[in-house]
């Protein structure tokens, strides 16, 4: 697997993990019908795909056993 692959898998794994946390995280602290309960939510998203994005990606260079200098290669 490609060093751009594992990149882009990660970012989909980080905005479904992303979407789901900051849907329900907003869902706890505000009523879906509340008018700051989309901005709540979008700066939990925020938080949540700056938090998890590098060590997810971490964790699957890990498994692939893929270094990013085979990458400057290409």
């Amino acid at each position: 697997m490609n060093y751009n692959i594992v990149v882009i898998v990660s970012i989909v794994i980080c905005a479904i993990l992303s979407f789901l946390l900051s849907y329900y995280g907003a869902l706890l602290i505000l009523d879906e019908n509340s008018g700051l309960f989309k901005v709540a939510q979008l700066v939990l998203a925020i938080v949540s795909m700056t938090t998890f994005y590098a060590p997810i990606k971490h964790i699957l260079l890990k498994y692939m056993n893929i270094d990013e200098s085979e990458t400057i290669d290409d």
